[in-house]
């Protein structure tokens, strides 16, 4: 009943807060049908540039971080089913080749300099040696595949039984999880499932009808946490048995910044060299569709989306396109404001600091102080979280001697038994004092003072929070501004006309504006443009789920390729565009659940405005609930944030 309710209540709030924007739900309803065109007829297969490539579909994917690589591996059975034209390109800044053997905590690459200081947000290709989460969501789909593989032999791939393999080898489940209050007590309790489906009971039992009770559709989700590099390594290492088999090819050092020679349906990237000593521009090979994987600060996202969006906020769900829009390119273009808000880059004005600390001894730990905990503060935007887990003490990288399908490095025991305990943790703050400091280039304070001061703010608060800070290295405290988009980026299958538009702009700025623009091709749209990960949209880090949404969104973009080449492999992008844009329906309706979740923990944990309320109130209400009530609240929130409760879902697992 209390989850029911719950339900309702967040599933309603879209409607309410639309009106406050002046969108009314039938407008919201009529917005995300937009994207759901009629299925196209047969006749749509016959397009100019498909007898190209036998017809097949060409796939492009701009960044090798955590989405671009798992979209590749999920891709990689149409190539080997003949669905789509391999090798699927990979196109990383990064040069991965020369960079990940020589990785430190305070490696630049990964985005830091020294004190720790993060230039760049995310991850990139290489990682850092903080550890994040990741949700079962993220790796079902490739048991799924791999279930399917026992009639199906494209999808029984050896890459994803190594990569599952190695995730495990490299981390360990959370169990134990709550919130608590900076004086130590308890607001809720819980248990995560520690214990879940993997990649041993699919191969010790084969698929789900012969498993028995225990399978994906009854599993509940979990929570795996790993070294950021060590994710990333275990996708390479996938990577690279898929390399081998000619499904994909990884391009590492080139920077992509632009789309161009569009024709038809197809286009091409603008490849710029990362090395240092090379600055010659070169064109990339056509394709038809390119899959936007770079990051927060995509150069494709700033350049292209946006300009007639559908965007899902923490409000619901909102549109920039114009009403009565005349048809002359001047009038259809007048909301590049919208475009600007779409595309925006939020500072969230409080700074996040990460660190791994030494595993805590019981006496240092105290009374409930070893199990996960996300404690709650009253003001400044405090918060702290801390996880213990258990990691590999060394990179996992993927050594030629160890490649074979018997399995690699990582199942070894020379790999298990360098194994280390230790305890990741975050925390969040707005003080003036850090925020003026890290936005000041010329700040003297250094990493001691900056922990000095840390431990000043949260020093008083429970066991092992000062602790953790005083024994994780200065120099390794890893700190950034945290920074979110406002907005979603949806799919975009008019390249060529932003493209013409960007020429009418340059024009009108250089002969006033009396310029008529001429087109700069011939007929057709261009290849279609999506973006997945931090590139559709980068959140708060509340939930832990930004690996997550990355790599599910990588397998959902697989699923509606395969869906529009199920009937015939010659590509047609109009039954494309038809899949992308109900896919784009589902994952903002799975962004809303995740977005309104974020909202609702922040508005507990960080109640700037509402401290005397959430102090006095709302927080002693909470501990004055029945356990059984709160647990079950809280287990339905996780699943909620998930977007594994009710409708229509783009994530795998039990209703």
């Amino acid at each position: 009943m209390t989850a029911k309710l719950l339900y309702r209540v967040l599933s309603g709030r879209t409607a309410v807060l639309s009106r406050r924007h002046k969108t009314s739900s039938s407008s919201i309803n009529n917005a995300l049908r937009s994207f759901s065109t009629a299925t196209p007829s047969a006749a749509d297969h016959n397009d100019d540039d498909n007898t190209k490539d036998n017809g097949r579909l060409r796939v492009a994917i701009v960044g090798g971080g955590a989405a671009g690589m798992t979209t590749a591996l999920h891709l990689s059975p149409l190539v080997a089913a003949g669905l789509i034209q391999g090798p699927i390109d990979v196109y990383e800044a990064n040069n991965v080749k020369t960079s990940n053997k020589s990785r430190t905590s305070g490696h630049t690459l990964s985005g830091t300099t020294e004190g720790g200081k993060q230039l760049y947000s995310g991850s990139g290709a290489l990682g850092r040696h903080i550890g994040v989460g990741i949700w079962s969501t993220a790796w079902w789909p490739f048991l799924r595949s791999l279930e399917k593989g026992y009639n199906d032999a494209n999808k029984n791939r050896q890459s994803y039984k190594t990569l599952l393999k190695d995730l495990e080898a490299c981390g360990s489940y959370v169990k134990d999880v709550g919130y608590r209050s900076p004086n130590g007590s308890w607001l809720v309790k819980s248990q995560l499932n520690a214990s879940p489906y993997g990649i041993d009971d699919l191969l010790q039992h084969g698929a789900t009808e012969s498993n028995g009770s225990k399978s994906i559709d009854n599993d509940d989700p979990a929570l795996l946490f790993v070294r950021e590099k060590d994710l990333l390594s275990c996708l390479r290492n996938a990577m690279k048995i898929e390399q081998k088999m000619g499904t994909v090819k990884y391009n590492y050092g080139v920077k992509v910044e632009s789309i161009n020679a569009v024709n038809g349906n197809m286009g091409s990237l603008e490849l710029h060299p990362t090395n240092g000593t090379d600055s010659t521009t070169t064109t990339s090979p056509q394709y038809h569709l390119i899959i936007a994987a770079d990051g927060l600060r995509s150069s494709l996202r700033s350049r292209y989306a946006g300009h007639q969006s559908i965007h899902a906020t923490s409000l619901g769900i909102e549109s920039s396109s114009q009403e009565n829009i005349e048809n002359s390119l001047e009038n259809h273009w007048e909301h590049t404001r919208g475009h600007r808000e779409a595309t925006k880059v939020e500072n969230r004005e409080y700074i996040v600091f990460r660190g791994n600390a030494p595993k805590l001894t019981a006496a240092a730990a105290g009374e409930d102080g070893s199990d996960s905990f996300q404690t709650w503060g009253c003001s400044k935007s405090m918060r702290f979280a801390a996880v213990p887990f258990r990691h590999a003490d060394e990179d996992l990288e993927d050594d030629d001697e160890f490649e074979s399908n018997s399995g690699h490095y990582s199942q070894t025991d020379a790999f298990k038994e360098r194994q280390k305990d230790e305890e990741v943790w975050f925390a969040t703050i707005n003080d003036p004092v850090f925020i003026d400091a890290y936005k000041n280039s010329n700040s003297t304070m250094d990493a001691e003072e900056r922990k000095k001061l840390l431990i000043d703010a949260f020093g008083s608060w429970h066991n092992p929070v000062k602790t953790l800070i005083e024994t994780t290295p200065a120099e390794d405290i890893m700190y950034e501004m945290a920074l979110a988009h406002k907005h979603n980026a949806s799919p975009v299958f008019d390249i060529k006309t932003i493209m013409d538009f960007e020429r009418w702009k340059l024009n009108r700025k250089n002969k006033g504006n009396s310029c008529k623009v001429t087109p700069i091709i011939g007929p057709g749209p261009g290849p279609i443009l999506v973006f997945i990960g931090d590139s559709m949209m980068t959140i708060d880090p509340v939930l832990a789920q930004g690996f997550t949404m990355a790599m599910e969104s990588g397998a959902s973009v697989a699923r509606s390729i395969e869906r529009a080449l199920s009937n015939s492999p010659a590509y047609s992008p109009a039954l494309l565009r038809h899949e992308l844009g109900e896919r784009q329906v589902r994952r903002e309706r799975r962004l809303l659940h995740l977005l309104r979740s974020t909202e609702l923990v922040q508005r507990l944990a960080q109640p700037n405005g509402f401290a005397i309320f959430a102090r006095c109130i709302v927080r002693p209400l909470m501990k004055l609930c029945p356990d059984g009530i709160k647990q079950g609240v809280f287990n339905f929130m996780i699943r909620y944030s998930l977007g594994l409760t009710g409708g229509e879902r783009d994530t795998g697992g039990k209703q």
